[in-house]
């Protein structure tokens, strides 16, 4: 008996090879980015670093302006323009002048928009975006139209108001909503403002214990920041004061500058320098707090 091998033929599977592992686009994209970011800043921050380069060249270095270049970098410099212009007794009174207009403008901002910022977090959601975006209207509007409008108003009905240097601070109020709201609304979202009254209410609080002994000192950091930003705004804004022919401290700064361009121009920097680091101050306050800045109603 003969054996008979029977063959079977198995068909063969192709296992489909492996194709080269594509390098990770992640990284590169994210490389790429960061390359235009920095790119970005670097050339937004030469845009505002070479005027102040500049400025200071021209403040503070006794060197004829046709001689600046780049062999007289170091040479002759000197603080005295700057000492010069701290000097004069007119300038004093003009930043006392801007200095009480900024702390009775941070005095109404508050009025008005602390409780409406309060009622808008707890009461009423659905008037934040109308509070937002009627906080904006004075940046529509130009300064001179406003000044004009109001002017015409309150010639007849009060002559006496726009005589007086406080007639700047409802300007500056209005001028400084924006920033002042905001502010005020970053702080009420990020300490849960709803959360804290409904539980001091079901501790038995009043609405005045709520305000006074919950909500505002939790807004501290909030209160502080939206002060220094409408400060800031006062101590540097120029056309209401020149439209109204108030003696500020912008409007002396620019007619001191005509009588004496160095001395001028080294005040001028001196005081943009120290509103950068007050601003920078209120940032970084605000970052450490937690605080961002809402933009609901652009």
């Amino acid at each position: 008996m003969s054996a008979v091998t029977r063959r079977t033929d198995v068909p063969r599977v192709q296992v489909p090879s492996a194709s080269p592992a594509r390098p990770a686009r992640g990284p590169a994209r994210h490389r790429g980015l960061r390359v235009v970011r920095w790119s970005f800043l670097t050339v937004l921050g030469l845009y505002f670093l070479v005027p102040q380069l500049a400025m200071a060249r021209f403040a503070f270095q006794n060197v004829p302006v046709v001689l600046l270049n780049a062999s007289t970098l170091f040479s002759k410099w000197s603080v005295s323009s700057l000492v010069d212009a701290l000097s004069q007794a007119a300038l004093w009174d003009a930043a006392k002048t801007s200095a009480m207009l900024a702390v009775l403008s941070v005095v109404l901002d508050l009025a008005l928009l602390l409780p409406l910022a309060i009622i808008a977090e707890i009461r009423a959601p659905r008037l934040r975006p109308v509070l937002s975006a009627l906080t904006l209207l004075p940046w529509v509007i130009p300064p001179i139209a406003l000044v004009v409008g109001v002017a015409a108003t309150f010639r007849s009905v009060a002559p006496g108001f726009l005589t007086s240097t406080l007639s700047l601070v409802p300007f500056y109020a209005i001028w400084a909503m924006p920033f002042t709201y905001r502010a005020l609304d970053s702080g009420l979202r990020a300490i849960n403002a709803r959360t804290l009254v409904e539980a001091a209410r079901s501790l038995g609080a009043s609405e005045l214990t709520v305000l006074f002994r919950v909500i505002v000192p939790n807004l501290s950091a909030s209160i502080v920041a939206a002060s220094g930003l409408t400060a800031a705004l006062v101590l540097g804004e120029f056309a209401f004061a020149s439209l109204l022919l108030k003696n500020t401290l912008p409007t002396y700064l620019v007619n001191y500058q005509r009588d004496s361009p160095q001395a001028g121009m080294a005040l001028a920097l001196a005081v943009m320098v120290l509103t950068a680091l007050a601003l920078g101050a209120v940032v970084h306050m605000l970052r450490r707090r937690g605080l961002g800045m809402s933009t609901t109603g652009f």
